[in-house]
């Protein structure tokens, strides 16, 4: 398999190309992976390589079948996608996959389906998912993209093949930004640092995006870790109760900002946060509380996954922060 135009993930590719080589490929694939990291790319490109008439070098781009899927136009991939605030997928729109599933492809080996499962995707839409994925019809492959498998039934999870998508390295970022967004070299890489190397990130950020606002607001929340009466920390954390997504980001951040302490705290130099006097104040916790930082990060990201109410979680989210600082 060809995958132009997605970066990084070098051992999901190498896994795909393989299924692909081998005509074993998956009826069902879970790509997640944090907002921005190239899951609709990569899904994208896995419908057109199997919609392909080119065996060889898939997908080639140049065939009647590619030029269709580049356009959204081949009859044989199908997108669906959620409506309102967390685009989650409802029960019909799944009863609408499940009777086109058992059609015959018109025109290539594969009918594939692009499932953008939302945050919000219920039970019952899931369960009745699940039972076409069971029982799969041939020719099926069904592609579900989410930001955590966390997000899926079980039943569901146990069933698929699962790949974790994650951003390409800095420098691949910023070359990115400069060949495809116009970027000037400075811009680049000062945005894939603020990033992360997320190119979805970088290019939300360039038009105005929320970056910069979640780096400030990380970057307080672990100054105000170590506040004697805890108020900076609350009134840091306070635009979260509101913004989901903006609350992922901090979150992501402030793990970054954790591991940064704990190098610093091991006699290390190779920062990625670009928050250094906030990984530095906290790198004189004591070991045992400093090493638990990041645990809590992962901890809130997934309870964030599981539709947490934001003014608990976020409130929860500071008092476990202040306690494991010992404050």
């Amino acid at each position: 398999m060809e995958f132009p135009g997605f970066l990084g993930n070098e051992e999901v590719k190498a896994a795909l190309s393989a299924a692909f080589a081998l005509r074993r490929f998956p009826h069902a694939i879970v790509l997640q992976g944090e907002a921005g990291c190239g899951k609709r790319t990569l899904a994208k490109l896995i419908a057109k390589a199997l919609v392909c008439r080119n065996r060889e070098k898939a997908p080639c781009g140049e065939c009647p079948s590619c030029i269709r899927a580049g356009a959204g136009s081949h009859p044989d991939i199908r997108i669906e996608e959620g409506s309102g605030a967390t685009r989650s997928l409802s029960v019909d729109a799944i009863k609408a996959v499940t009777a086109d599933a058992y059609r015959m492809p018109e025109e290539a080996d594969f009918s594939v389906y692009i499932l953008l499962m939302g945050s919000r995707t219920s039970e019952a839409a899931q369960n009745k998912l699940l039972k076409v994925i069971e029982e799969p019809p041939e020719g099926a492959v069904f592609l579900l993209v989410c930001d955590s498998a966390e997000q899926l039934l079980p039943t569901i999870r146990s069933r698929v093949q699962s790949f974790t998508l994650k951003p390409p390295s800095l420098e691949e970022a910023a070359a990115y930004g400069r060949e495809h967004a116009g970027l000037t070299e400075e811009q680049a890489e000062k945005l894939a640092a603020l990033c992360g190397g997320n190119i979805g990130r970088m290019l939300e950020e360039a038009q105005g995006g929320t970056a910069a606002q979640a780096a400030e607001i990380a970057a307080a929340m672990a100054a105000g870790m170590m506040d004697k009466n805890g108020d900076a920390l609350l009134k840091a954390a306070l635009p979260l109760q509101k913004d989901r997504n903006l609350c992922r980001e901090v979150l992501s951040r402030l793990t970054v900002i954790f591991r940064d302490a704990c190098v610093l705290r091991a006699g290390g130099t190779s920062l990625l946060s670009g928050a250094s006097k906030e990984a530095d104040l906290l790198s004189g916790l004591p070991r045992n509380r400093l090493y638990r930082l990041p645990e809590i990060g992962e901890e809130f990201r997934q309870k964030l996954e599981r539709n947490a109410n934001m003014p608990l979680l976020v409130s929860c989210l500071c008092s476990r922060l202040r306690e494991t600082a010992g404050r």
